[in-house]
Parts: structure tokens; C-alpha cells; sequence
């Protein structure tokens, strides 16, 4: 099935990512854009309508990693 939109390195998209570790909101306000919401429960936290392009994101996975973090799972819209 091909697609039917324009994917491109450069094209902004909307993601959500699930993980496990300890962060609080003073993180999303320095590495995530300002549209970001931010959810803890626990351990497990959620950071939902990141509006970033790839080279955006790989960044932010990057610092993340850097945190300590574990990567549950991520989505695009």
C-alpha cells in the first residue's frame, strides 16, 4: 500500500514516547518543544504531542538515553 502524504527528513510529525525512568517537568520545558505534555505515573512516563522532525527526535532519544531512560515505545500520528 503506498503512501498517500510526503514523508520527508525534514517534515515536522507528531509523536508520543513512553518510558520508564525519572524525569520531572524541568526536562520538558528544556528538550521538548513547548506544545509538549508531560505525564508521570510512577516510574513510567509519557511525553505526548512532540512536534519534531527527525533530526529533532533523534536528539531528543539521544538525551534521553543520556538520562538513563528506557525507551517503551513510540508513536507517530
Amino acid at each position: 500500500m503506498p503512501f498517500t502524504t510526503d514523508i520527508t527528513l525534514s517534515g515536522i510529525r507528531t509523536y508520543t514516547l513512553t518510558l520508564h525512568g525519572e524525569l520531572d517537568a524541568d526536562f520538558a520545558s528544556a528538550f521538548c518543544p513547548p506544545e509538549t505534555t508531560f505525564a508521570c505515573d510512577g516510574r513510567m512516563l509519557t511525553l505526548a504531542n512532540l512536534q519534531l522532525d527527525q533530526s529533532g527526535l533523534i536528539g531528543l532519544l539521544r538525551q534521553l538515553h543520556n538520562f538513563g531512560c528506557v525507551i517503551l515505545s513510540l508513536e507517530s500520528e
